[in-house]
């Protein structure tokens, strides 16, 4: 079942032109949400840089925010600008869910100035390159902009390797969906999730890559019920025929399969 549930679940991070950072003049800091005082360096963060918390810790208040925020722009210290970023970053997410959306996009517009200043100082920084990739597959403040995500994401692998695993991952999961106008390529999809297994054999990649012909096989049905369903999308009766057929071909390929590997890998 775990395979299944990663079927169902894996998807896309998405920016185009990027709007985003445009403006050369520093965004005012508003008044600070108190959730953002709640949040620290994540996981993939730590991992490039387990430091990070030492070099710039996170501000705590309104008015450490203001002093990193002004020490910053004076002296373009590389990770004074990243922590503004990662700091920030949150209501790029926060405001396509919040009621108000006007303090979360103003974070929004605050975490991509900074980002893009830390690509000035430093153009090979791996979370920075990362992270924009993240922009552009997501449009976090900007349109999507898939190629320039890939550009981003091989070029942030290529520097920095499993330093920045979230990317190598993001290429996989965008190759195996084809997503943002991207063909469908699975020996793309394969070869980036064989680059993330390599980190952890005994991990989650590895696990779906052990499985990855049979995850192929049911992303096919599934891509058969998307074109069924893209026939008559808003008809109701039509559209529930087509998720039928997906799970009768499901059930059939479970069936023809039973007992084997196939079967155990599909059903996890």
């Amino acid at each position: 079942m775990r395979l299944i549930s990663w079927f169902i679940v894996i998807g896309a991070f998405i920016i185009g032109t990027p709007t985003w950072g445009g403006n050369t003049n520093p965004p005012l800091i508003p008044t600070v949400r108190d959730r953002l005082y709640t949040i620290g360096y994540n996981e993939t963060e730590l991992r490039y840089d387990p430091d990070l918390p030492k070099k710039v810790s996170y501000p705590a208040n309104q008015q450490q925010v203001l002093e990193l925020y002004h020490r910053a722009l004076k002296n373009n210290n590389e990770d004074d600008n990243y922590v503004l970023f990662s700091f920030f970053r949150i209501g790029c997410t926060d405001f396509k869910h919040l009621h108000n959306v006007k303090a979360a996009k103003e974070e929004c517009a605050l975490a991509n100035f900074f980002l893009k200043r830390v690509l000035k100082i430093n153009s090979n920084n791996g979370l920075a390159l990362l992270f924009t990739g993240v922009n552009y597959q997501h449009g976090n403040g900007g349109e999507i902009n898939m190629p320039e995500a890939i550009s981003y994401y091989e070029r942030a692998y290529h520097l920095h390797g499993n330093k920045v695993l979230v990317a190598v991952k993001n290429l996989s999961t965008i190759y195996l969906h084809g997503l943002g106008g991207i063909p469908q390529d699975f020996k793309k999809a394969k070869y980036y999730l064989e680059m993330a297994a390599r980190d952890n054999p005994k991990g989650q990649d590895a696990y779906y890559l052990k499985n990855f012909d049979t995850y192929v096989d049911l992303l096919k049905i599934s891509n058969e019920g998307d074109k069924c369903k893209q026939q008559n999308p808003n008809n109701r009766i039509w559209v529930k025929e087509c998720n039928d057929k997906v799970e009768k071909k499901i059930e059939a390929y479970l069936k023809k399969h039973r007992g084997n590997q196939k079967e155990k890998d599909a059903i996890g």
